[in-house]
């Protein structure tokens, strides 16, 4: 049988078909998504990642594996591809149309089967992910995905357009200081871990009841708010959020009260304190407004 050893982009996505029909990829080019490794977005050129019909993610490996640090090796047999992907310390290999795959000589079953459609190897994300042994955050609001190699939290490096604003019934200053003056009110409020009430909070318990009362919906924890709620700032203003992270892991979330300080529920309650401070300035990571 004759092999050829040819240039070809490499992909991966979850898939639930054999191959992807023209009128999946059509379908689902609409929705499409983008790739991070650490902080910097992957340079995907004219090979999209995108969310299929089944909703799931189909992204360009062969960058994303060079910027992981991982290297691609291919053969090309008829319209099957073999290839072998090492990095992080593992070896991977698979054959496009087979269910099953090698990672560091163990058998595993993908996913779904790779694919090799259009001179493109697909294959499932979270496969590539979990082979070489990386985290993958998904941020749904944007449609990133991202791959933390270097093993700390990173928040996305692209955020969607926020939709136009048709009417805004009062500035973001004025929204800003009737949020802070909720806040106030609960200074001294004692801390309760998973507390979501006056009785005791915890730090996004805090945030979300104060923002509640004023028909701002968050989510629950301060990881999720980070991902997806609002957009970043890199000056904060009053009633905006500043987070804070220890050890890659983001643990809490406050409110942006004016001069440097924010008001947070901490083990000591609700209270107010400096950015500036040694804890909390080596811990900051951002702001972003929801307002």
């Amino acid at each position: 049988m004759k092999i050829w050893v040819q240039s070809i982009v490499v992909s991966c996505a979850v898939v639930t078909a054999g191959l992807l029909s023209a009128t999946d990829v059509e379908a689902s080019s609409a929705r499409t998504a983008k790739v991070q490794v650490n902080d910097t977005l992957v340079n995907t050129g004219s090979l999209k990642p995108f969310i299929d019909s089944s909703s799931n993610l189909m992204i360009p490996l062969r960058v994303v594996a060079e910027d992981l640090g991982a290297k691609v090796d291919w053969t090309r047999s008829g319209s099957q591809m073999s290839l072998t992907v090492n990095g992080n310390g593992h070896k991977v290999t698979f054959t496009t149309g087979e269910k099953t795959a090698l990672v560091d000589g163990k058998k595993i079953t993908l996913p779904s089967k790779a694919q090799f459609i259009d001179s493109t190897v697909y294959v499932p994300m979270r496969f590539l992910a979990d082979s070489l042994n990386i985290r993958v955050q998904w941020d749904d609001k944007n449609t990133i995905a991202i791959f933390n190699e270097d093993g700390k939290y990173h928040a996305p490096a692209w955020y969607a357009p926020k939709p136009p604003v048709v009417q805004a019934a009062t500035s973001s200053s004025s929204k800003g200081s009737t949020i802070l003056a909720t806040a106030n009110k609960y200074k001294g409020v004692r801390y309760v871990y998973g507390g979501t009430t006056p009785s005791g909070f915890d730090c996004s318990g805090f945030v979300g009841y104060v923002f509640d009362k004023h028909g701002v919906d968050l989510p629950r924890s301060s990881a999720s708010m980070y991902a997806q709620a609002g957009y970043k700032v890199s000056s904060p203003q009053p009633g905006d959020l500043v987070f804070f992270a220890s050890n890659s892991k983001m643990q809490h979330v406050g409110i942006y009260v004016g001069s440097n300080k924010f008001i947070s529920a901490t083990n000591d309650g609700v209270t107010v304190d400096s950015l500036g401070s040694s804890y909390w300035g080596s811990r900051y990571v951002g702001a972003k407004r929801v307002l």
